[in-house]
């Protein structure tokens, strides 16, 4: 019993470990859901995420995932949206590469 116990526990204890890895380049999460952008984690500029509401809103896309990560030294953005024109989908990628990181970085929390 304590043999598999050790193990268990290890791998309890990498869990926050691998989560924390994986989102060391987010900025931000937002999700859309019908026709409202809320911020999810993170911090962004109220400016732009205006400017990502605005896109969205012209995309008539019911729901979609939106994270802001950091690329390169750059900001980009993955988007998880079933039926999302592509061409909504470069305007969202243009409208977030207007934006330095730090800019982003350093945007109040919101609450």
């Amino acid at each position: 019993m304590v043999s598999l116990a050790v193990p268990l526990l290890l791998a309890l204890l990498t869990i926050p470990l691998v989560v924390a890895l994986l989102r060391a380049n987010e900025l931000f999460a937002l999700r859309w859901r019908a026709g409202k952008l809320r911020v999810m984690r993170g911090r962004i500029p109220p400016a732009l995420l205006g400017d990502l509401r605005d896109v969205l809103r012209d995309g008539a896309a019911p729901a979609a995932d939106l994270r802001g990560v950091v690329e390169d030294g750059r900001p980009a953005i993955r988007v998880r949206a079933q039926n999302l024109p592509s061409h909504i989908n470069q305007r969202l990628r243009n409208t977030i590469s207007l934006w330095p990181v730090a800019k982003i970085r350093n945007a109040p929390k919101r609450r």
